[in-house]
């Protein structure tokens, strides 16, 4: 009986080993697929996304282009202090020449008078002017420095935004694969539950009922997983979108939510009072603008003064007749000047004055706003730093409350297998299981999208 008992063993041991060892190549097969997409694919860190971002989104390449357009700018207001030289030409032609009379006593004068002038007059030459004091022009010049800077504010706050907008996609597509490699875990399990039912089932020891509520429970499983992946797709969307890249790249990051927490810092959360937002985009553009409006009442200041140009002139001229005309006997005379004007504005009808009240009001406006924005300001760095303190003491909780669910699970896993616990049961571990993973990942994300809008607001750079 040993020996035969013992040689009916054999096929089923084989039969076991051959399933262990297919299991094991597909497995293999899965890990060398998933390897392989890996490889085929962009692994993108936060570093190498911002990297790509700031040199091929269109929004950093317009704020360049602003940069050098205000170059230009200047470039064409200091040519302004060199020379203007033109060329002329100038052509006339008589139709009806001018007559004049003669009185000499004791001659008789022609009833018509007498005909003077040529058929065509002909001049050509060249002319400069050079501008000796002009104190308009050199107001106008100092608004270049303020303008420059302006432009290069904007494309830091264009930047600054645009790290902003990155980051927090980054984030969030590290949230959308965190949140499915939960719903994937606990497809994983639904799916053993299932097959632990449906055994017991067919042993007699479990009802119908329970049976079908296990499987409709893993098909509602697999719907959750195929929502995530599609939440994972988008965000892999947006932020190939964000940074510039083409949609048919494929995109992949490695490191998880959990690898920040790691690495979260106390003094993050540890923001100066003093001038905590003098390096904020908003803040230091208005400055500029204050700037801006303190040069344009100059220039109207400016606009009062005299101002002396120097100018030079050189031509010829030729008045002829038609018969003379381009033969030899046309002759053409040389003429040239050099002479200074003194421009003195002396009434304009107040326009200046109302000018300079219009600034005066501009400033008080402008003034006004840098209040308002710098409350506002306030009020959302202190909501940030709220929502960063509220974030990680969640994360700290969340993740020990998720610890604690997947031990949960897995013993009430071991106890409906041996029948000492039902399927509500599981069912209610898996829930919580599913709620805790992803308030633990949320909780993250919350933590480093706050931090993101804070650096943000404070108008950190990325370094």
């Amino acid at each position: 009986m040993n020996r035969f008992g013992s040689k009916s063993k054999l096929p089923i041991l084989a039969v076991a080993i051959l399933l262990i060892f297919a299991t094991n190549i597909e497995s293999l097969a899965q890990t060398t697929q998933a390897d392989k997409q890996v490889q085929d694919s962009l692994v993108l860190t936060l570093e190498s996304a911002l990297e790509i971002a700031l040199s091929e989104n269109p929004i950093v390449k317009i704020a360049d282009k602003e940069i050098e357009r205000v170059k230009y700018l200047s470039r064409e207001r200091g040519s302004g202090l060199f020379p203007k030289i033109s060329l002329a030409g100038d052509y006339r032609r008589s139709l009806k020449k001018q007559r004049m009379i003669f009185e000499i006593p004791g001659v008789p004068a022609p009833p018509d008078g007498i005909e003077v002038g040529q058929d065509n007059a002909f001049s050509g030459g060249i002319s400069a002017s050079l501008p000796i004091i002009a104190p308009t022009l050199w107001a106008t010049l100092k608004l270049n420095k303020t303008d420059l800077e302006l432009a290069h504010e904007s494309a830091r706050a264009s930047k600054l935004s645009l790290v902003n907008q990155v980051t927090k996609a980054y984030y969030s597509l590290l949230l959308a694969q965190d949140s499915y490699e939960v719903i994937k875990h606990s497809y994983e399990n639904t799916q053993i539950n299932a097959r632990v039912s449906e055994s017991k089932y067919k042993q007699g020891t479990l009802s119908e009922f329970e049976w079908i509520r296990a499987d409709v429970q893993t098909r509602n499983a697999k719907s959750n997983l195929v929502s995530a992946e599609s939440a994972v797709n988008m965000a892999k969307l947006q932020l190939k979108i964000l940074i510039g890249m083409d949609m048919d790249t494929e995109i992949s990051v490695t490191n998880k939510l959990s690898d920040y927490h790691k690495n979260i810092q106390e003094n993050d959360l540890m923001v100066p009072k003093d001038n905590a937002l003098k390096a904020n985009p908003e803040v230091k553009q208005l400055e500029i603008q204050g700037q801006q409006l303190e040069q344009s009442r100059k220039i109207n200041i400016a606009s009062a003064l005299p101002a002396l140009i120097a100018s030079i002139n050189y031509q010829y001229m030729s008045m002829v007749n038609d018969k003379k005309t381009f033969t030899a006997d046309h002759f053409w005379f040389p003429t040239s000047t050099l002479g200074v004007t003194l421009n003195i504005p002396l009434f304009e009808g107040g326009a200046r004055i109302h000018k300079n009240k219009q600034i005066k009001v501009q400033k008080e406006m402008l003034e006004h706003q840098r209040e308002q924005l710098q409350r506002n300001l306030e009020l959302q760095v202190s909501a940030h730093v709220d929502n960063m303190k509220k974030a990680l003491e969640k994360s700290e909780s969340n993740k020990e409350g998720l610890r604690q669910a997947e031990k949960a699970l897995n013993i009430s896993q071991k106890m409906y297998e041996v029948g000492m616990a039902t399927f509500l049961d599981v069912s209610n571990s898996e829930l919580l299981y599913i709620q805790a993973g992803l308030a633990y990942n949320q909780s993250i994300y919350d933590y480093l999208s706050a931090k993101s809008d804070l650096e943000k607001l404070l108008g950190r750079e990325e370094k």
